[in-house]
């Protein structure tokens, strides 16, 4: 009973293997004509950023709510006599962040 179920496995498989060796040589056949179809790029080595220049307000704007929520997380932990006044803080700083990037916000009109 084992022997005929293990050869009836073996048959599958050699079947499927015979398939799939079909399939993948249909694909090789037009390498050419799909290695020509790659779209470029989308983005060229050198029209990234300067690294010289500032960050642009967008990433200067996250990094800075990033830094707020941390403080916010940081303030969360503290006493709650002292988590108040922590918090206000942690706003107080982000919003004066907020108004020394605003000359970096563009179409300002």
């Amino acid at each position: 009973m084992m022997n005929a179920r293990n050869g009836c496995l073996i048959a599958l498989l050699v079947l499927l293997a015979a398939c799939a060796r079909e399939e993948s040589a249909e694909p090789a056949s037009n390498a050419e004509d799909s290695a020509a179809t790659i779209a470029p790029a989308i983005v060229a080595p050198g029209d990234s950023a300067d690294p010289a220049q500032p960050p642009s307000y967008e990433v200067s704007i996250a990094s800075a709510a990033s830094g707020h929520n941390k403080a916010l997380e940081r303030c969360a932990q503290q006493p709650r006599s002292v988590r108040t006044q922590c918090e206000q803080e942690a706003n107080a700083a982000f919003a004066e962040v907020q108004t020394s990037l605003e000359p970096l916000r563009g179409n300002q009109e």
